[in-house]
């Protein structure tokens, strides 16, 4: 999620029709969104994946996905789909836009051709195309901005630091929809407020509870406070969060609670 490092949207949404058995399973649609300008996309800009039938350019499904104002060059996407309009066979491809401000800033000119029994690995080179300084394009309205996925979870804590937690200690993490952090250490409840301006995620000073429990889990609950406090920014793939520091080192792990 930083600079340094591929920008990884798993752009998901499941067409909910019924599967020949051709493709009974999901098909993931996975590549790079690339551009030759050396620019960082400005604050705010979002990605828009398409899946479009060919020749006609018909549209199947697609997704968007803020990328939270870090990206550059290359853009790493995952799309997920199902649909039985692959199960009937035909030709397809991947449309990529980059949105800034309710326009497309940069777009490839034609479908990147896929195979759906082959789909890993594409890549989809995007055009850069402002608008005209005298003359602004028509405006087309953007997609519906995609909810922050971190909110309104529980995650437990399954290490920290590389180590496995102790396993008498359930410790536990979320971040509430105004951006409060709450979640029990192994030992302390506790509590800190979430940021999600630059550094992707930052947490503040970490409140909490005054119990004393045994020396490791005291430890180890100490070990996880300060990697809240290190944290610049995470890694979300599925059901599983990685908080990291600026390097993109990884400073605990985490799932998602049922």
């Amino acid at each position: 999620m930083l600079p340094v490092r591929l920008v990884r949207f798993v752009l998901a949404l499941l067409a909910l029709l019924s599967v020949g058995p051709a493709l009974a399973a999901d098909v993931t649609f996975t590549g790079l969104v690339t551009y030759r300008e050396r620019m960082a996309l400005p604050p705010g800009a979002s990605l828009t994946i398409t899946l479009v039938a060919l020749p006609g350019q018909q549209r199947i499904t697609g997704a968007h996905a803020s990328l939270g104002g870090k990206a550059g060059s290359p853009i790493q996407f995952t799309l997920n789909v199902r649909s039985d309009v692959l199960a009937d066979g035909g030709s397809f491809g991947l449309v990529a836009e980059i949105w800034s401000n309710g326009y497309v800033i940069f777009r490839n000119g034609q479908p990147v051709v896929v195979d759906p029994r082959e789909p890993a690995g594409n890549v989809i080179a995007v055009e850069f195309s402002p608008p005209p300084p005298h003359d602004p394009p028509q405006q087309i309205l953007p997609p519906v901005e995609t909810p922050n996925p971190l909110l309104d979870v529980v995650w437990a804590v399954t290490s920290i630091g590389g180590e496995p937690v102790l396993p008498q200690t359930a410790l536990t993490f979320s971040i509430a929809a105004d951006h409060r952090v709450g979640g029990n250490g192994g030992c302390n409840n506790y509590f800190a407020e979430a940021s999600f301006e630059a550094p992707p995620l930052t947490f503040g000073p970490i409140a909490g509870t005054r119990m004393a429990c045994g020396p490791a889990v005291m430890a180890q609950e100490a070990r996880f406070f300060a990697a809240l406090g290190a944290t610049a920014g995470y890694d979300l793939l599925g059901d599983t969060l990685k908080l990291v520091d600026a390097a993109g080192v990884p400073l605990a792990g985490l799932v998602r609670r049922p």
